[in-house]
């Protein structure tokens, strides 16, 4: 006969409590056009900058030029890769910016949809989009991309993407990753 004590149970259920608190989750902030603010524009290129309400203490800017969007966060001299990096398609960004915390509340990675428009090499163009996973912290940079056409779970495998790879993704040596499913989201 097994016995099993009070004191094992509570010890398991413990250790099931701790590593259920220990998984990455999502908190969301607006990078609506409508609601963040102006704060620069170029004339000459067309560029508009905007200061999207800051999450937790990070500042969240967002760029559009030449038909294409950027985000910079937490980078005002923009000097992080992540502030130059977009798609190549004509865009436009989601509404939403998923911030990816860590067991310590910690962001440690941000997703953005991104509204693509690749061209169909016969004067159409393609309606595509595209999940954006992003490393932010002392090195920021796109670390993996899915076409949420053609994956019907495109937002289980990006946040699946940032909890597997953001942390330990270097900025300057590695490749964008593709997850997921190809599709004609990126124009390729």
């Amino acid at each position: 006969m097994m016995r099993i004590s009070f004191a094992g149970l509570a010890f398991a259920a413990g250790l099931a409590a701790g590593a259920a608190r220990a998984a990455p989750v999502s908190d969301y902030s607006s990078i609506d056009p409508d609601v963040c603010e102006v704060t620069q524009q170029d004339e000459e290129s067309g560029s508009v900058w905007f200061a999207c309400p800051d999450f937790r203490g990070h500042e969240v800017v967002m760029l559009e030029g030449d038909l294409r969007f950027y985000l910079q966060i937490d980078d005002p001299q923009r000097e992080k890769q992540l502030s130059g990096q977009t798609l190549a398609p004509f865009n436009r960004l989601g509404k939403v910016l998923e911030w990816r915390l860590g067991a310590d509340g910690k962001a440690f990675a941000t997703i953005v949809r991104y509204h693509t428009q690749p061209d169909g090499g016969d004067g159409t163009y393609y309606d595509g989009q595209v999940l954006v996973v992003s490393k932010i912290g002392a090195e920021a940079c796109h670390v993996a991309t899915v076409d949420a056409r053609a994956n019907a779970d495109a937002n289980a495998l990006a946040r699946a993407a940032a909890d597997r790879h953001a942390a330990a993704f270097d900025c300057e040596t590695d490749t964008v990753l593709r997850v997921g499913k190809p599709g004609r989201s990126l124009g390729e």
